[in-house]
């Protein structure tokens, strides 16, 4: 009986550790990630004078945040951006927030984290992007990939950026079953092994 119990108490705190250890980011491009880098270009300078806006459907239940593509004019950039995600059934604004540009990395992948926002499975939001104290000399750009077939326009100023999406993945935190998994016999593979040690040397 006590063996039992303490298999089930085992049992109990492996999958409790593995569950938590099982919410992970998701990160899915709204692009095509099969396109090779070398095809991807940029927006341009990002000052003052420009805005850019991305449509995209959302593939999860939840959003946590955006992971964008970045480039950095003058070193260091100290320029700050202003970003928004807007509802684009409502034109409702969900989130909204800022980006210290001394912070991004040049040619690396950007993760702007905000409140999550429930709801969002197969839902139509934009992402907005822009600065007001930018220059020519001290400014972000965004990296942009020529488009295949997702349903997802690009915009600058208003205007469309026909043939090309951003560089940009939604975040979701989320319970991943095969994270779950892969941590489950991880554990249980270890315990074994250390019971194994256990009685070999005892």
């Amino acid at each position: 009986m006590k063996k039992k119990l303490k298999y089930a108490i085992v049992a109990v705190v492996i999958l409790a550790i593995s569950f938590l250890y099982a919410h992970v980011d998701k990160k899915i491009p709204i692009y095509d990630s099969g396109i090779d880098t070398s095809y991807y270009g940029n927006m341009g300078v990002l000052d003052a004078d420009y805005c850019v806006s991305q449509e995209f459907v959302c593939e999860r239940p939840v959003l946590d945040g955006v992971s964008i593509k970045c480039g950095i004019i003058g070193n260091p950039v100290t320029a700050v951006y202003q970003y928004q995600i807007i509802d684009a059934a409502s034109g409702d604004v969900l989130r909204e927030g800022t980006v210290d540009g001394s912070q991004v990395q040049n040619s690396r992948y950007y993760t702007i984290r905000f409140e999550q926002i429930k709801e969002c499975d197969g839902r139509e939001l934009i992402f907005t992007f822009r600065s007001e104290d930018s220059s020519p000399e001290n400014a972000l750009t965004v990296y942009n990939v020529p488009k295949g077939e997702e349903n997802a326009d690009l915009y600058l100023n208003g205007d469309e950026f026909p043939g090309n999406t951003l560089a940009l993945r939604t975040v979701s935190h989320l319970f991943d079953l095969e994270t779950f998994v892969s941590v489950t016999f991880c554990l249980v593979y270890l315990y074994i092994f250390i019971k194994i040690l256990y009685k070999f040397f005892s």
